[in-house]
């Protein structure tokens, strides 16, 4: 982050350089603003030169704005005169921009001697010649006689691109200084891009993400800007092939689409709203697709089909924007990144109109597009640095959290293992209470022996001891992947008295057995259900257990509905209920109801679990103060034969 904010400091640094660069330099003369001209369209692009400059003769100079008339083919005259007085005995410098223009013809004299024409040619077709080594084209006017009142001058432009011509007449002295500033900027701007752009491939080498991609591969923006500046020319003077000509027109085809596609992913689109990502990426490729038309001559029909692919772009962009701040699908720091890819989207319309000449050209603008692709690159690598960083740290606290339900897997697994071990090893020792304990009654002759009421105090003991060991067990094979029940047809009656004979009945409870609304005894057998017999019991036992403790007195009603497809086993308590706590809650591993602390809280989710195993259902069906009903529901076993 160190190297970043060293290049972000540094992109400030430049935008002040250019504030003291325009507050310090002298403003030299400007053709139109500070010189008028008269212009003649010649759109078949055939008159000679003799005959624009008798047509121009007549023709009053009143036009004071840049040469601005975007991508027409016609070609264009200037006609203008510089006074004696604006020479100040010295010679004028005339630099004309942008460099971009294919083929400007200059022709002047001296004004009333009738002399011969002098001529100058430039163009990037002619790779910018110049009377100066400089990145511009700039000529040299000699300071005119003293008996003449200056110069009549004539400019002849013709061009394949957008036809814009500036004409700025500066002293020795003024360009020395200006060009010197101009140089130093441009050398410390290009090495921040260099550098800026070399730290962008660096991170999407390593990091490997779109973003970071997209915005290495906006680099070739600079490569528009070096050819827009002039510097291609400048640096490679002696090439025969036009390379300025064709490297700009191609960059500035491909910089847009490369702009289509940052912008996209500055905003991800590519997760938040892929189809509008997948159109913003068709209309990029349709746009580099545009370059085929470049060596046939066809530049500027293909720029003007770009700008009618951008206008969509944009507005797909803007309302992609919108449609996530209204969903709040857009975090702060992705709104943040969008502003200035907006802003520069705004500037690069707005020169691409200027060039269209839609609108009136403004160099401070078209300058300022320049600028800011620094800054939009090097704020990206910032958001995108911040951006992986934040998802390293979520992938670490999504790693931490993994580890850490790792962990309670594994101490859940080893209680559930220790618990079943030792439910294990008390069924032996139980067992063998049970049988002492039996023996003990049987030698027991007098029923008003005191010793009874201790050994069923002992049987109370050891009941709840072998019910929560069985609870415990089965527990444990219900959280085993492997474990399948054992369904098989049961008979019903027989299934729910076992089951209740596993429950402790204290003299105030009674139980009712009843089969579709009608007492029945345990000798009827008529029904059966398909399950796991030793498990269910365990399930029945659990539920029945439960209405016993928690109504202390009353009816325990086991109703049985029977249906064709379902055997419904209905189990009531007259006891206080479980509160106003959600009854699902009880179903959940070691919850209880508010209105008792007894038992362990495991019964009802075994129950639960050897249901759902038997492809049943066990559910709360009735809370009130007057008590609880559970219902399971079953298969029928004659129903399913």
């Amino acid at each position: 982050m160190g190297s970043l904010r060293t290049l972000l400091n540094l992109s400030v640094l430049a935008m002040l350089l250019l504030g003291m660069n325009a507050a310090a330099l002298a403003e030299p003369l400007s053709l139109g603003k500070d010189i008028p001209y008269s212009l003649l369209v010649d759109a078949p692009g055939e008159l000679s030169f003799v005959e624009a400059e008798q047509a121009l003769r007549d023709e009053p100079a009143d036009n004071q704005v840049i040469l601005s008339r975007g991508y027409t083919g016609d070609t264009f005259w200037l006609r203008f005169e510089l006074t004696q007085t604006l020479f100040k005995q010295s010679e004028l410098w005339l630099e004309l921009e942008p460099n971009f223009v294919d083929d400007i013809q200059i022709f002047f004299r001296e004004k009333g001697l009738n002399g011969p024409w002098q001529q100058r040619k430039t163009g990037d077709l002619l790779n910018g010649v110049s009377d100066l080594n400089y990145r511009n084209s700039v000529f040299v006017l000699p300071s005119p006689s003293a008996d003449t009142v200056g110069y009549e001058m004539l400019v002849r432009v013709n061009t394949t691109s957008s036809v814009i011509l500036s004409g700025k007449f500066w002293t020795p002295a003024e360009f020395v200084g200006y060009a010197s500033l101009s140089t130093s900027f441009w050398s410390f701007y290009f090495g921040l891009a260099a550098l800026s752009t070399l730290f962008s491939l660096i991170l999407a080498i390593t990091l490997r993400t779109y973003l970071l991609w997209s915005t290495t591969v906006f680099a070739v923006t600079y490569a528009l800007v070096v050819s827009v500046q002039g510097y291609a020319n400048w640096l490679f003077p002696n090439l025969t092939w036009p390379l300025q000509h064709y490297a700009t027109s191609v960059f500035s085809i491909s910089t847009y689409a490369m702009l289509i596609w940052m912008c996209s992913e500055l905003i991800n689109l590519r997760e938040k709203l892929p189809w509008a990502h997948r159109l913003l990426m068709r209309i990029s490729f349709t746009i580099l697709a545009l370059l085929v038309l470049i060596p046939f001559g066809h530049y500027g029909t293909a720029v003007k089909i770009k700008s009618f692919l951008l206008l969509p772009s944009y507005g797909l962009f803007f309302y992609s924007i919108a449609y996530l701040l209204v969903k709040k699908r857009i975090e702060p720091t992705s709104l943040t990144l969008a502003v200035l890819p907006v802003f520069f989207m705004f500037i690069s319309m707005f020169s691409l109109l200027s060039i269209m000449g839609w609108v009136p050209f403004y160099p401070e603008l078209y300058v300022v597009w320049q600028y800011a692709i620094v800054v939009n690159m090097l704020v990206v690598l910032a958001i995108s640095i911040y951006r992986i960083r934040k998802r390293r740290m979520e992938e670490f606290e999504q790693q931490k959290l993994a580890n850490e339900l790792e962990a309670e897997r594994e101490a859940s697994f080893n209680q559930r293992q220790f618990m079943a071990t030792v439910s294990h090893e008390f069924r032996t020792p139980l067992a063998v209470i049970s049988a002492v304990l039996e023996n003990l009654r049987l030698f027991e002759a007098d029923e008003e022996s005191p010793r009874l009421a201790r050994y069923n105090k002992i049987d109370r003991a050891s009941a709840r001891l072998i019910q929560l060991t069985d609870n415990c067990l089965a527990d444990a094979r219900l959280a085993t992947d492997i474990t399948t029940l054992d369904l098989q047809p049961v008979d019903l009656l027989e299934l729910v008295y076992s089951s209740a004979s596993l429950v402790h009945l204290s003299d105030t409870h009674k139980l009712a057995v009843s089969i579709n609304s009608q007492p029945v005894s345990s000798s009827s057998a008529l029904y059966s259900v398909e399950t796991d017999a030793a498990m269910m019991r365990i399930a029945l036992s659990n539920v029945i257990d439960n209405a016993v403790k928690y109504s202390g007195r009353g009816v325990i009603s086991i109703d049985c509905r029977i249906t064709d497809a379902n055997v419904f086993i209905r189990i009531c308590d007259e006891g206080p209920g479980i509160g106003d706590l959600d009854p699902e809650i009880l179903f959940q591993r070691y919850r209880r109801g508010t209105t008792s602390k007894q038992g362990t809280g495991l019964g009802l989710y075994v129950a639960r679990q050897i249901t759902q195993g038997s492809g049943g259902r066990l559910k709360c069906m009735r809370n009130t103060e007057q008590g609880c009903c559970f219902e399971f529901r079953l298969k029928n076993a004659q129903g399913s034969a």
